[in-house]
């Protein structure tokens, strides 16, 4: 009876092992698909770096419409690490200006971005935006703006739903090509006096690859302004990546 029961025992043990055994390969064969949040399109190695084509219009209008134009490169790089004010790891980066195709770059300001294993976030001049959220699927949403200050001046960042528009597409630019990228829809709405755009493409490994983005709003006493050619007041920002490493 005892020489049973311990028989019984071994064998229990024996099938339990290998369930888990089999359990957890079938797990670590899978999970390769299923743990693929696809981080890479938010790189966070030092020294990353991307330089874009950054053409700029400002409208202003003070009873004469005065669009001033700008056409400048941009160079994102990843600098350091530290631990923010929530003793949680982020990335500094440092942006530069060259005016003249790269032949001299210009220090220009400081940013800083994080990344959890939901989202990336990047914080632009004080103001801190959830970009990305992972893993990215076409149609997700989400507040992009849930940090952003809903009081003055920041009324032109309410109401506004991230949306990926496309994810896991090839995408080309200047003469780049890029085999995976995902596109961003933060905001694309207007009205009879303000105009909102902001899209942003990332690619596999590279980052942000591609950027528009406008506020446009009409001067005082005009309505239903033409956001192309009439009186308007704001900004219109082209962003196009050139080269990266």
């Amino acid at each position: 009876m005892k020489q049973g029961t311990k028989f019984l025992k071994t064998f229990i043990l024996i099938v339990l092992g290998s369930a888990i055994f089999f359990g957890l390969h079938s797990c670590k064969k899978n999970d390769t698909y299923a743990l693929d949040f696809l981080y890479g399109y938010a790189p966070t190695d030092t020294g990353h770096y991307v330089i874009y084509d950054v053409d700029s219009i400002s409208y202003s209008n003070n009873g004469i419409q005065i669009n001033d134009t700008a056409h400048y490169q941009l160079k994102e790089i990843i600098t350091d690490t530290f631990y923010d004010g929530a003793n949680e790891p982020a990335f500094e980066l440092e942006l530069y200006r060259s005016n003249d195709s790269g032949a001299t770059w210009i220090f220009d300001r400081k940013w800083w971005m994080k990344k959890s294993t939901t989202t990336y976030q990047k914080i632009e001049d004080d103001v801190k935006f959830i970009k990305l959220v992972f893993p990215p699927e076409t149609n997700k949403e989400w507040n992009g703006n849930l940090y952003v200050s809903k009081d003055e001046p920041f009324e032109d960042f309410l109401d506004w739903t991230y949306r990926y528009e496309t994810v896991n597409v090839p995408y080309t630019i200047n003469g780049l090509n890029f085999d995976s990228t995902a596109s961003v829809l933060a905001v694309d709405d207007a009205n009879a006096i303000t105009k909102r755009l902001r899209r942003e493409v990332y690619a596999l490994g590279v980052g942000m690859v591609y950027q528009e983005w406008e506020i446009l709003h009409a001067p005082t006493g005009v309505v239903f302004p033409d956001w192309n050619t009439g009186n308007i007041v704001g900004f219109r920002i082209r962003m196009r990546a050139i080269a990266h490493n």
